[in-house]
């Protein structure tokens, strides 16, 4: 548990930097966008009404915003730019290619005509930035085209940098935060050992009066004959020793403390020994059993902990069964993975999400519960015991009355050599 919460408090700090930064370094990218963009229009703009004024630049006009570029001489003599006039009838009447010099008068032409069959007074062609604009002296138009190559490779410039800025302090705050993790976390993982020692240790304190308790209910039934009060006496002491089992179980889980031994067993006959220890409850209570147990099934497993799930799962299906309800119990292996699904019927669906069976000590109807003697923790039980094989198990409810548990194991399966 300490290694999950762990893991849980570093993907949780790094998911709010990875957060931050995207939301930091896309703002600067994006504010660099628009800005690059913005003066490249404003730059168009100035280069346009220069060409149709036919007038010099005035030798400098204060930008409005301190980020702008000042729209002086200065910029329109660093400006990359060509100019096509095109006359009424579309035809191109001339060309200045002065300001390029990777640009012919044919190209520039063939990109004019491109411009205008947009039918727009601005846009982009390529690596171009245009504008139409109308010479009132003649009445022909002025096609400027601003060459934004620089202002391109600056963005692409800017995005690399931020990015690999980015990943540095991603990987510099990940490396940080696996550091801190540890002791961040101090508090809460020796409150945790603490509780599980606990548990650990009145369990074992435990067992002693219990069986002194049941020695002696047995002593005074070989005096006094069986009686009602002496049957509970003995009921409750066997309650009492499953639930410290199960805590004990649990802790132990948590603790890594549970070594598994791993071999290869036949899990369709661990299946099957376990439905006949259940035969004689499935009986009493007249339940109708459907097995469908593909034959020969082997896995890689911890057989212990295997018969553990097992009577976990068969055990609740038979508690919360009502009489003459049905069963099913199903095994099969589609290739890659073994699904075992356990079904039954219930008097009534848990009012709780189904994921939520699994947490400890949760009940749904406490009073039911009693009756059927359950603890809260036999399902918690299956779930460390399916992923400590690496799998997983899922709870689903079918309506009006059936509950389904599935545990799949994504071990190859294969068939077992008889």
């Amino acid at each position: 548990m300490i290694k999950t919460l762990q893991k849980r408090f570093i993907f949780s700090t790094m998911l709010a930097i990875s957060i931050l930064l995207i939301v930091l370094l896309g703002a600067i990218n994006v504010g660099n966008l628009l800005l690059s963009e913005r003066q490249s229009r404003q730059t168009v703009n100035m280069l346009l009404d220069e060409e149709l004024r036919a007038l010099p630049p005035p030798r400098e006009e204060h930008p409005q915003d301190f980020l702008d570029l000042p729209m002086d001489a200065n910029t329109k003599m660093s400006a990359v730019y060509f100019t096509v006039q095109v006359g009424a009838d579309q035809t191109i009447i001339g060309v200045n290619t002065e300001r390029i010099a990777d640009i012919s008068d044919e190209d520039a032409a063939d990109l004019c005509r491109q411009a205008m069959e947009k039918d727009r007074s601005e846009g982009k062609i390529r690596n171009f930035l245009f504008r139409v604009a109308k010479n009132q002296r003649d009445g022909s138009l002025i096609v400027l085209f601003l060459d934004t190559t620089v202002q391109q490779r600056s963005i692409l410039r800017v995005a690399f940098f931020s990015l690999t800025a980015g990943l540095l302090c991603f990987a510099a705050m990940l490396l940080l935060v696996v550091l801190i993790s540890k002791k961040a976390i101090r508090p809460i993982a020796e409150n945790i050992e603490r509780q599980k020692q606990f548990v650990i240790d009145a369990g074992h304190e435990i067992k002693t009066p219990l069986a002194i308790i049941l020695a002696n209910a047995e002593a005074m039934e070989l005096y006094q004959g069986d009686n009602k009060w002496l049957k509970n006496i003995r009921e409750q002491i066997v309650r009492l020793n499953g639930l410290m089992q199960n805590l004990l179980a649990l802790a132990k889980a948590d603790e890594a403390q549970t070594v598994l031994h791993m071999e290869e067993c036949s899990f369709s006959s661990e299946i099957s020994e376990a439905l006949e220890t259940f035969s004689e409850p499935m009986r009493l209570k007249e339940l109708k059993l459907t097995a469908k147990i593909e034959p020969n099934l082997s896995l890689r497993a911890d057989r212990e902990q295997i018969r553990r799930l097992l009577c976990v799962l068969f055990d609740n299906a038979v508690k919360y069964s009502p009489p003459k309800g049905e069963m099913l119990i199903s095994c099969q292996c589609d290739g890659k993975k073994i699904h075992l699904t356990v079904r039954n019927q219930c008097e009534k669906l848990p009012d709780c999400p189904p994921e939520k069976l699994f947490d400890r000590f949760y009940r749904s109807d406490a009073a039911r519960t009693r009756e059927t003697g359950g603890y809260g923790v036999g399902l918690s039980i299956a779930k460390t015991v399916v992923e400590s094989h690496g799998g997983t198990i899922c709870a689903a409810y079918l309506q009006p009355d059936q509950i389904v548990f599935t545990a799949t194991f994504p071990q190859s399966a294969k068939k077992s050599v008889n």
